[in-house]
């Protein structure tokens, strides 16, 4: 799979759509999109590379949901230097788990700025080459968003709720509510209370849109993947913390 059939991946998959299109504005220095049913084993080379492109970055890093190699991911990172936060506001490294709906073989791409990132590193191309060949197709996208803005962190002002990759409506993070929309996996009920916004109910497969913190920061996104449901938080500035 080349960059532009990656990327065309991830495009026609009904919940990666409305995420892409929304981080066009670059919320976040660089995005590395992975798909590999072992991330940990990749992560650590792309990043390494990849900062001899750019500015260095801090050593902070934290996982927003639930993730099939989370214990790996956070083991292998803590091996290489990072430090394991709570907070995604305290995090340089940000990484989610999103599944896909087909299985796709092992690859990944890098975005800066809303653009597909040239493999320019020897190394990241023969990386890419073996993953693509020599491993099975999977349904594991990990998404890893690395930052060095700190001043950009600020409390968003809107929840904005996207239903198959369409704006539904938006919301003050002044009110305190909680609605209900339908989809093709039921009904999903978003809460808006004290600045912060959550879903606290809903009709998906999965159920890791439950299992999410609030979110109140702008930028921040829970997802729900089976319900093609995304909430995102604006406001002037922006962080890119994709999760759910």
């Amino acid at each position: 799979m080349d960059r532009r059939e990656f990327f065309k991946t991830m495009l026609t998959t009904p919940l990666l759509a409305p995420l892409l299109l929304a981080s066009i504005p670059a919320k976040s220095d660089c995005e590395l999109y992975l798909i590999a049913d072992d991330p940990h084993l990749f992560i650590p080379l792309i990043l390494k590379e990849s900062e001899k492109f750019k500015q260095t970055y801090g050593r902070n890093f934290t996982l927003l949901n639930s993730h099939p190699q989370e214990n790996n991911i956070r083991r292998t990172l803590i091996q290489e230097g990072w430090r394991c936060v709570q907070k995604p506001i305290q995090a340089d490294l940000i990484l989610s788990f999103t599944p896909l709906g087909n299985a796709a073989f092992p690859s990944f791409t890098l975005v800066k700025d809303g653009k597909i990132w040239d493999i320019r590193s020897r190394k990241l191309y023969y990386l890419w080459r073996e993953m693509n060949k020599n491993h099975s197709p999977s349904l594991c996208l990990t998404i890893a968003s690395l930052k060095n803005r700190r001043s950009d962190l600020l409390s968003g002002e809107l929840v904005t709720l996207y239903k198959d990759g369409s704006l539904i409506e938006r919301i003050s993070l002044k009110k305190k509510l909680s609605k209900s929309f339908i989809t093709q996996e039921g009904k999903i009920t978003v809460r808006v209370e004290d600045g912060k916004a959550w879903i606290s109910e809903s009709s998906c497969r999965h159920k890791i849109c439950l299992h999410t913190p609030p979110v109140s920061l702008a930028g921040e996104r829970i997802i729900c993947a089976p319900s093609h449901f995304l909430l995102e938080i604006q406001g002037r500035h922006s962080v890119d913390t994709s999760i759910g």
